[in-house]
C-alpha cells in the first residue's frame, strides 16, 4: 500500500539552514570545499581483520588507475590495522604500513605517483609505536627522548598515546605531520579521537588538533575520525577540513547506510550509528567554507540491488561527503563501477554542491528523507529519499518548500536515468519502492522566482 508523504512548512526550511556559529579551519580545502574522492583498504582488512597485504595492495592500486582515475578518483589510502607497522625511523616514525612489507611508504607513494594519483595516509600523530617507546628515540628538535612525552594511558598494548602536556609532545605531533608531508602524502586521516578525548581530557584533545592543523596548513588535507564531536563539533570545526559523522562502515550493508540504532542519538561518539541519520543530524553545522562530513567508506558490493547502490551514493553526493571507494578490483562489479561513475552526480561533486535536509529532527521521517541544494545557475537538485520497507508517495512543492514563485519548472531531469522529464507546474511528485531515490534537476521558469531566500549551497568563488 502507498502512503503519501506530507508537505513540510516553511518554518521547518528556515530551520534547516541555522548554522553554528563556530569559526572553521582555514584552508584551501575548506574554501573549495570539495571533498576527496579516493580508495581505501578497508574492505579487505575489515573482512579477514588483518591488514591488507602489499600484492593486493598494488592490484587495487592497478586497478583504480585503469578504472576510475578519469572520474577523478585520484587518491590511495591505507585504513586500520596499522598496529603491525613497528619499523621506524631514527625518530620513533613508521615508515612502511607494515613490518612485513618488502616497501615502504616513499616507495608505494612514487608507485601512486607514476600512476596519476595522491597518496593519503591513516595515522594519529598522537601515537607511538612499542619500538618507538622500547627504543627511546630522540624527539627531533629537542633535547628529551620518546619514553618521556608516553602518556599515562595506551591506545592499545602496540600503541602508546603521547601526553601534549609533556615538554617534547609538540614537536613530536608537528613532526609526524611535517614527516607525511615531506613523504609526498596529501591526505591524513586521524583515528580515534574519542579515545583521546575521552582518556585526556578536551583541552588536551583540543591542543593536539591544533598542532596537527597547524602543521598541515594547505599542504595536508585534515580527516578527523572518530570525534565526539560534543556540543555540535565546536572541537573539531576550527582544526578538520573534514569529520565523521556516523559509525563505521563495517559489513556496508543497509544497516550502515540507514537501520543501525536509526532514530537513536548519543552523547558521545559515535552519536549516530547509520550514516543517513548521521548526515541529518550534523547537516546544521556543515556548510560551504565550513567543515565537510564525511559519511566513511561504500561497500556498493555488499548492498542488496543497485537501487540500494543509488541510494548511498546519491546521500554521500547530498551530503557533500568524501567519495571513498572500499570495492575491490575483485568485488566490485560491473554494477558498482557504473553507479561510482555517474558523470551528472559527480560533477555535483566537483564543483563543491552539498544539500540540506528539510528538517534537521532524525525522527522526523518524512522531511529529514528530503533533502535540497541550489546551484550557481539557479537550479536545484533535489534528492527523495525512500528509507521506509514499504512503497511511499515522495514530493517537492516548487512554491512553498523551493521558493519559486511563479510555481512553475521549465525543465526537471533525472541525473539517475538522465532524462529530461519536462516542464511541470507546482510540484514534483514520485512514487518510491522501498529504499529507493530519486535525483532531479530543477530549472525554474524564469519569471519572478527564489523569494524564499534559499542560498546557494556549493562554492562558486574559488
Amino acid at each position: 500500500m502507498v502512503r503519501r508523504i506530507s508537505k513540510i512548512v516553511l518554518l521547518s526550511l528556515v530551520s534547516a539552514l541555522v548554522f553554528i556559529n563556530v569559526d572553521a579551519r582555514d584552508s584551501k580545502y575548506t574554501r573549495k570545499n570539495v571533498a576527496p574522492q579516493y580508495w581505501t583498504a578497508y574492505e579487505y582488512c575489515y573482512d579477514l581483520n588483518r591488514p591488507i597485504t602489499e600484492l593486493r595492495w598494488k592490484n587495487n592500486i592497478d586497478w583504480m588507475a585503469k578504472t576510475f582515475l578519469d572520474r577523478g578518483y585520484d587518491m590511495i589510502t591505507n585504513d586500520g590495522w596499522i598496529e603491525d607497522a613497528q619499523t621506524i625511523n631514527e625518530n620513533g616514525y613508521i615508515t612502511k604500513y607494515n613490518s612485513g612489507w618488502e616497501h615502504d611508504f616513499r616507495y608505494w607513494n612514487e608507485y601512486i605517483k607514476n600512476k596519476g594519483m595522491k597518496a593519503g595516509v591513516y595515522y594519529n600523530p598522537l601515537w607511538m609505536t612499542t619500538a618507538a617507546y622500547d627504543n627511546d628515540c630522540p624527539v627531533a628538535g629537542t633535547s628529551t627522548t620518546t619514553r618521556h612525552i608516553a602518556g599515562q594511558y595506551s591506545f592499545n598494548g602496540k600503541l602508546h598515546w603521547v601526553d601534549v602536556d609533556k615538554p617534547g609532545a609538540e614537536e613530536w605531533v608537528k613532526g609526524y605531520v611535517r614527516y607525511f608531508i615531506d613523504l609526498g602524502m596529501s591526505f591524513l586521516r586521524v583515528d580515534f579521537l574519542e579515545n583521546y578525548e575521552n582518556h585526556y581530557g578536551t583541552e588536551r584533545y583540543e591542543k593536539a588538533l591544533r598542532w596537527i592543523a597547524e602543521e598541515a596548513g594547505d599542504d595536508l588535507f585534515i580527516s578527523l575520525v572518530m570525534p565526539n564531536s560534543f556540543n555540535h563539533a565546536a572541537t573539531e570545526i576550527p582544526y578538520g577540513d573534514m569529520f565523521r559523522i556516523s559509525d563505521d562502515c563495517f559489513a556496508g550493508d543497509w544497516n550502515f547506510v540507514s537501520a543501525r540504532r536509526r532514530g537513536q542519538v548519543k552523547n558521545n561518539w559515535p552519536m549516530y550509528a547509520n550514516v543517513f541519520d548521521g548526515f541529518i543530524g550534523f547537516s546544521e553545522v556543515s556548510a560551504p567554507g565550513k567543515i565537510m562530513m564525511d559519511g566513511d567508506f561504500m561497500r556498493l558490493n555488499k548492498l542488496a540491488n543497485n537501487e540500494e547502490r543509488k541510494f548511498l551514493f546519491s546521500l554521500m553526493i547530498m551530503g557533500g561527503s568524501a567519495l571513498a571507494i572500499a570495492d575491490q578490483y575483485d568485488t566490485a562489479t560491473d554494477d558498482v563501477v557504473a553507479i561510482y561513475k555517474n558523470e551528472e552526480l559527480l560533477e555535483l561533486h566537483n564543483i563543491g554542491f552539498s544539500a540540506k535536509p528539510l528538517s534537521t529532527n532524525i525522527l522526523d521521517y518524512e522531511n529529514s528523507s528530503r533533502w535540497v541544494g541550489k546551484l550557481p545557475d539557479g537550479d536545484y537538485i533535489v534528492g527523495l529519499f525512500n528509507r521506509e520497507d514499504k512503497a511511499l508517495v515522495y514530493g517537492i512543492d516548487f512554491t512553498t518548500e523551493l521558493g519559486i514563485t511563479s510555481g512553475r519548472a521549465k525543465s526537471v531531469r533525472d541525473l539517475w536515468t538522465h532524462k529530461e522529464l519536462g516542464s511541470m507546474k507546482n510540484k514534483f511528485e514520485t512514487a518510491l519502492e522501498p529504499h529507493h531515490c530519486v535525483i532531479i534537476r530543477i530549472s525554474p521558469d524564469p519569471v519572478a522566482y527564489n523569494s524564499s531566500g534559499f542560498g546557494c549551497s556549493c562554492r562558486h568563488d574559488e
